[in-house]
């Protein structure tokens, strides 16, 4: 009997370009929740560079995640600090101190 292996997920690679022919149909998004009324308040090319940033030193970065979920962002942010390479992590300094300023205050007791 032989063992089947599963195949092993690929990592992110980051947004890539869709290639159409000229003057074809496409759809455009825009936000649809401005980055002032999200959880991580930065801008969506800041976050989509950062995540081609990260896949392109072979790590995960998901855009949607990094814009709503601040614990994830926050644990990239300072992975890539301290990990990555290049511009990363002058990016990823960047990208921290929006997201500490953005910190929802605690609760008066």
């Amino acid at each position: 009997m032989t063992r089947r292996h599963r195949p092993v997920p690929l990592p992110s690679f980051g947004p890539r370009r869709i290639r159409g022919e000229l003057g074809s149909a496409r759809l455009v998004l825009d936000e649809v929740v401005p980055s002032g009324e999200r959880p991580v308040q930065l801008s969506l090319p800041e976050l989509e560079r950062f995540s081609a940033l990260m896949a392109a030193q072979g790590w995960p970065a998901h855009v949607s995640r990094l814009a709503y979920d601040r614990i994830y962002a926050g644990e990239r942010f300072g992975f890539a600090k301290r990990v990555g390479r290049g511009a990363l992590p002058a990016l990823a300094r960047q990208l921290i101190d929006g997201w500490r300023a953005t910190r929802l205050e605690p609760a008066p007791r």
